[in-house]
């Protein structure tokens, strides 16, 4: 096994007298920097970039025996394997942490793309399109219509996430309009090309429903919501939780063993997950095999968004009249699936909020019950939409419990005054304003009508939120 990295965190650490212990940190156990140093174990790569930075030193003095193009190479698959799977945070560090050398061996425009697509995965939208649009029209100019596909996709998404609804229906349009070339070339895998744009086609089923267009000037005022994109599934009504399936029979043994095992089974989800996981391990000693396991891990990863997409078409379809309801088997194969756990989530988060806003408490807490076995079984993530959908269940959940139980509404105010208090700022402002009118619903039921009047205030305040950026026109 390749010891060069770890005998150069030993020498670099011995140097500055600290212990392995003192380098661990909360990053790392002491066993784990003694087998990564005696060459026993390979460190992932986002450890490595902890304690180059512990050591003070560039990733480089860690790296120095590395092939800069090959690590380049792996570098950019692994990261889009993470802005896929929603670990945009730790495609950025990846991406931004590689050796000085790396960046002079081939055109970055690849590099570009992916480090766009995970800028946008955390909100940094302006950064993100500073990247995107001298793509965009690179790939326009050289009749590259794979890089204009990805580059017109992500400023869709980035425009919309300003509010610029008109602009981001055109540039999925035009990023639709390549899909055909890209499939004759083979530019893009058939599974990954046919999942995006599926998903681009739901969404564009959201916003522009019946393809009339927005030629229209910008007229959307500050007081009407953001327009909300539901390209996710929504389990359709079923007598009992999908994540409690019926048990199998005492008089058959075969059944209930393939039962037990059918449980222990991983989850295409956890599948490439564990992939990538080996492909951070060798990323640094081994990039060609890196690159490979996070090439397999993409593909499992687009298989099962294509099934969600599907999932997803078929539930539209068979909400129109006379078609039929999506089926058991459908909704079973979609939730072993379980590649998009903030999509998937944020799904729930919307349908929950509907019934919750209609009185259907009883159906309400069965999705409620829903969201949290499923929140539960997926790993937690940094992507921003996920993150909003758990900070929405959150406050669905005080929601339902202060509609069901009355006796604990006093400490339920407390809770949700907290939690609005304490509202991050990549939070959606629907969500923080939805946050407040409960506060002066539950705060007038209470008769403390000077704390409502001051929620009354807050909510005027965020109703005046400032007007979005001027339009972008790509």
């Amino acid at each position: 096994m390749d010891v060069s990295i770890g005998e150069a965190i030993r020498t670099l650490r011995t140097a500055r007298g600290l212990s392995q212990t003192e380098l661990a940190g909360e990053t790392a156990s002491p066993d784990e920097i003694d087998a990564i140093e005696s060459g026993r174990a390979l460190a992932p790569y986002p450890l490595l970039i902890r304690v180059a930075d512990l050591l003070g030193e560039p990733i480089d003095k860690l790296l120095a025996d590395v092939d800069p193009l090959a690590l380049l190479q792996a570098a950019i698959r692994v990261a889009q394997y993470d802005v896929a799977a929603g670990h945009p945070h730790r495609a950025r560090d990846i991406l931004t942490h590689l050796p000085e050398a790396s960046f002079h061996t081939r055109s970055l425009s690849e590099y570009r793309l992916t480090l766009a697509r995970a800028l946008r995965g955390l909100g940094a939208d302006e950064e993100a399109v500073a990247l995107l649009v001298p793509l965009a029209e690179a790939a326009q100019n050289a009749d590259d219509p794979r890089m204009a596909f990805y580059a017109l996709r992500e400023l869709g998404f980035a425009e919309c996430d300003r509010g610029n609804v008109p602009a981001a229906v055109r540039l999925w349009k035009d990023a639709l309009a390549r899909v055909d070339a890209l499939a004759s070339t083979h530019a893009i895998p058939s599974h990954e090309l046919h999942a995006l744009a599926l998903e681009l086609y739901l969404h564009l089923d959201d916003l522009d429903p019946h393809a009339e267009g927005f030629d229209v000037p910008w007229r959307r005022t500050s007081f009407a919501p953001q327009p909300r994109l539901r390209a996710e599934f929504a389990p359709a009504p079923a007598p009992a939780p999908v994540s409690k399936p019926p048990k199998a029979p005492r008089e058959r043994p075969y059944l209930a063993a393939a039962e037990q095992l059918s449980a222990s089974a991983p989850a295409l989800f956890a599948v490439a997950e564990g992939l990538a996981a080996d492909a951070l391990r060798h990323l640094a000693v081994d990039p060609a095999r890196a690159r490979a396991l996070a090439e397999q891990a993409t593909a499992l990863l687009f298989v099962g968004r294509l099934s969600e997409a599907h999932a997803s078409l078929h539930l539209r379809l068979g909400a129109a009249p006379g078609a039929g309801r999506l089926s058991t088997r459908l909704q079973d194969a979609y939730l072993m699936t379980a590649v998009s756990p903030g999509c998937d989530l944020a799904a729930f988060a919307d349908e929950i909020a509907s019934l919750l806003d209609e009185g259907e408490l009883e159906r309400a807490a069965m999705l409620l019950e829903m969201a949290q076995a499923i929140a539960a079984e997926l790993p937690e993530s940094e992507d921003l939409a996920a993150r909003r959908a758990r900070l929405k269940l959150t406050l669905l959940e005080m929601e339902a419990a202060y509609a069901k139980r009355p006796r604990e509404r006093a400490s339920l105010r407390k809770q949700l005054i907290a939690y609005e208090q304490s509202f991050p700022d990549w939070g959606e402002a629907s969500l923080h304003r939805r946050t407040c009118q409960n506060l002066i619903r539950w705060l007038a039921e209470a008769r403390e009508f000077d704390l409502a009047l001051r929620y009354i205030q807050k909510l005027d305040e965020l109703m005046r939120e400032p007007r979005p950026p001027v339009p972008f026109v790509f």
